[in-house]
């Protein structure tokens, strides 16, 4: 999840502020509505993830919601009418319901970089010629390799 969502939660939590009701670490981020509210996997236990309920967190207050089923039993059970959550709006189902997929046939791939491949070496000496602390071995961090495409463009 975003580490700024996290960084909230993880402070509401520990400072008993907006009582959040499961520990952040065991949340995962799965959506957000239009309106601002947060859809998180309550992540345990992690190794059986066809079990993990669903919990919705209200947009502008400390209110919490539990679904006690899988995602797509929420999805199901929220468009269908069954399961009203609080913080959505009252009227979510009054307005047309309509799904437009995407048309793959008219979708092309992004155009892979013309750049040749550069030996690490290469970067590695330019890196340390410009104040870059690099290892000798190992990945090279990208705001490193950046700077060296930004210094020698193709």
């Amino acid at each position: 999840m975003p580490g700024r969502i996290r960084a909230q939660l993880q402070r509401d939590y520990d400072q008993g502020t907006h009582p959040v009701p499961y520990d952040p670490r065991n949340l995962f981020a799965i959506g957000v509505t239009d309106n601002g509210e947060h859809l998180f996997w309550i992540s345990e236990p992690q190794d059986a993830p066809d079990t993990w309920r669903i919990a919705v967190n209200e947009a502008r207050g400390p209110r919490w919601f539990t679904f006690e089923g899988t995602l797509t039993g929420f999805l199901t059970s929220v468009l269908s009418g069954g399961t009203a959550v609080p913080a959505f709006p009252k009227d979510l189902l009054e307005q047309a319901t309509s799904f437009t997929p995407s048309d793959p046939a008219s979708w092309t791939p992004p155009q892979a970089p013309a750049r040749q491949p550069v030996a690490t070496d290469t970067i590695r000496q330019w890196a340390r010629a410009n104040g870059y602390e690099v290892p000798d071995r190992g990945r090279i961090r990208a705001e490193i390799r950046d700077a060296w495409e930004r210094a020698n463009p193709t």
